[in-house]
């Protein structure tokens, strides 16, 4: 936890569906927190950057994940 107490870790699974192009965002023990990203700006569930973030993170983990093409460090 960081030092100001207002920061905690939060586990959680990550995978990506080939079928619909989505991340999937889940948080082990809890029914309530599952949620998924797409690269679409315009989709209600749209956040390109993050996107292209949690692609790079599964990619790096050699999981299945989109092709988003060269990611900047940022």
């Amino acid at each position: 936890m960081g030092q100001d107490g207002k920061t905690g870790r939060l586990e959680m699974s990550v995978w990506y569906n080939e079928e619909t192009g989505h991340i999937h965002l889940a948080v082990p023990g809890s029914a309530d927190f599952i949620t998924t990203v797409n690269g679409e700006a315009a989709s209600k569930r749209g956040h390109p950057h993050l996107y292209r973030k949690l692609a790079r993170a599964l990619r790096e983990q050699g999981r299945p994940a989109p092709d988003v093409g060269v990611i900047e460090a940022d």
